[in-house]
């Protein structure tokens, strides 16, 4: 697969989660500003559940079908079965432990959300083999398309059950039904359904490979539930609430720039195994390009919060910038940990993994304690987040190390001139919120500086990523002037 083709996919991806993660976040607003943030904190703790219950139903089998080199249809319609088995019991149940569950947060209105909502897992079981399909195919484009249709029939039922009074129902409507709208959108796009009978022999592979894939998984949306389970219970689901708002407002970007960096390098990399310096060069340039896009976006973020928040959440929502601004922070270390795992997985370790995702989990539940018992605050555990997130860049970067020479001292020497860069123009941004102006004004000047300033400061220092797309725009302007002189001619 050549280099245009990667990056084209990769430009794809990004578009389709960035796209739907900024509709995402448009909705989220109105409903936030339709809804008490104690309904947010409701919804936090539902879907834990129901993200580990679906974790289960995948077994790692969607990772196994990308990264199998001679994935077929009997293969796939393997893996339909058993999800669709998995899904059926999870259902059941959550349909058991839902008053159990309730009854331990002290929110009996969560019994019949829960047990509505774990129906998705049907859906996103069968969604999960059709976007498998789409990746090792490279049709992020169609995917986009189908992410963007879901998202707004969503966000539009959503909208409308909340300014009906609907409460939790309104955000338990809002993502069900994107699921289902996802799900049918992939369905007509791709057009597939199960044709194969169950094998044993297919199941057994590759559960050889996701089985392994499973066990990291779990331990990834243990840690990552954990803190809505304790902030949860501990203190208030208002508290919940402020922390899910900065949460969502810190990875609009960064969980966008991880699923195109995931969905795209991923198969890609599963392809060029055996090259280790293709492998390698890979990692760097999704590595370079993704902390370009990310270390201004998550700095400048944190330095225009308050306005930002009061603006567009209204005053009730206040207590949630300190959030805002320390997962900010936090988020920027995803595209160096990010591609990190991918080459891990695309090279077929997954033993290695597996071993690793312990230890990262290990570390962080650790540094979570700590902050839970020895500072007793929601703002501490925030805090925790931070310290634990790039230790994880630091810990995923030991294997890759091992396995293609680049480890996290390489990584950050490439990444410290745009690192230099993001915060010259994040303290240029923070200065600007002394002025006395009305918060959208405020706004608009923090944008606007921010931007020239960070291009730049990275047009002074040279910054690889800008230069390369200055390049890349340069020659697209010689072809476009050649071509005119060719036709003048």
């Amino acid at each position: 697969m050549n280099k245009a083709t990667v990056i084209k996919s990769l430009i794809y991806k990004f578009i389709e989660r960035f796209s739907v993660k900024v509709i995402g976040l448009v909705i989220s607003i109105i409903l936030a500003r339709l809804l008490a943030p104690e309904v947010f904190g409701q919804l936090a703790l539902l879907t834990v559940f129901t993200d580990l219950s679906m974790t289960v139903v995948d077994g790692g089998l969607s990772s196994a079908l990308v990264q199998s080199k001679e994935a077929g249809e009997r293969d796939y319609s393997t893996v339909f079965i058993i999800t669709l088995a998995l899904s059926a019991v999870m259902i059941v149940l959550l349909y058991f432990a839902a008053p159990f569950i309730a009854d331990y947060y002290k929110s009996p209105a969560l019994i019949t959300p829960l047990r509505f909502y774990s129906l998705s897992m049907l859906f996103s079981s069968f969604n999960s083999i059709q976007v498998a399909r789409m990746q090792r195919e490279m049709r992020f484009r169609e995917m986009m398309y189908c992410s963007l249709a879901a998202t707004l029939i969503a966000g539009a039922l959503g909208i409308v059950l909340a300014y009906k009074g609907a409460g939790l129902w309104a955000l338990v409507g809002y993502y069900f039904s994107h699921i289902v709208m996802t799900c049918l959108a992939m369905l007509c796009v791709n057009r597939w359904i199960p044709h194969g009978r169950f094998s044993k022999d297919s199941a057994k592979r590759l559960y050889g490979f996701g089985i392994k894939m499973l066990a990291s998984s779990m331990i990834t949306t243990v840690y990552n539930d954990i803190r809505p389970l304790i902030i949860g219970k501990k203190f208030s689901t208002a508290d919940l609430g402020y922390y899910e708002r900065g949460q969502r407002f810190s990875s609009t970007v960064s969980m966008n720039l991880d699923t195109a960096v995931q969905s795209v390098m991923f198969p890609v990399m599963a392809q060029a195994q055996d090259d280790k310096k293709q492998v390698r060069a890979m990692l760097r340039r999704a590595q370079t390009m993704g902390t370009f896009i990310i270390f201004p976006a998550m700095v400048g973020m944190a330095a225009v919060a308050e306005p930002m928040v009061r603006l567009l959440l209204t005053e009730k929502w206040m207590p949630c910038v300190i959030f805002v601004q320390i997962l900010c922070i936090a988020e920027m270390q995803v595209p160096l940990t990010s591609a990190n795992l991918v080459v891990v997985k695309a090279l077929g370790r997954s033993d290695i993994l597996m071993k690793q995702e312990i230890l990262r989990r290990t570390l962080m539940i650790i540094v979570l304690l700590i902050t839970v018992f020895a500072f007793d605050s929601v703002v501490a555990i925030a805090c925790g987040f931070l310290f634990s997130a790039w230790l994880d860049a630091f810990v995923t970067s030991i294997p890759v190390k091992k396995l293609l020479g680049y480890g996290f001292a390489d990584q950050a020497k490439d990444m410290r001139r745009g690192a230099l860069a993001a915060a010259i123009m994040g303290a240029a941004v923070a200065v600007l919120n002394l002025l006395s102006i009305p918060d959208a004004a405020k706004l608009a000047v923090q944008i606007i500086t921010g931007a020239a300033v960070y291009a730049a400061v990275c047009a002074v220092l040279k910054v690889e990523s800008f230069m390369y797309i200055l390049n890349i725009l340069k020659r697209r302007k010689d072809a476009e002037k050649k071509e005119e002189n060719a036709d003048a001619e």
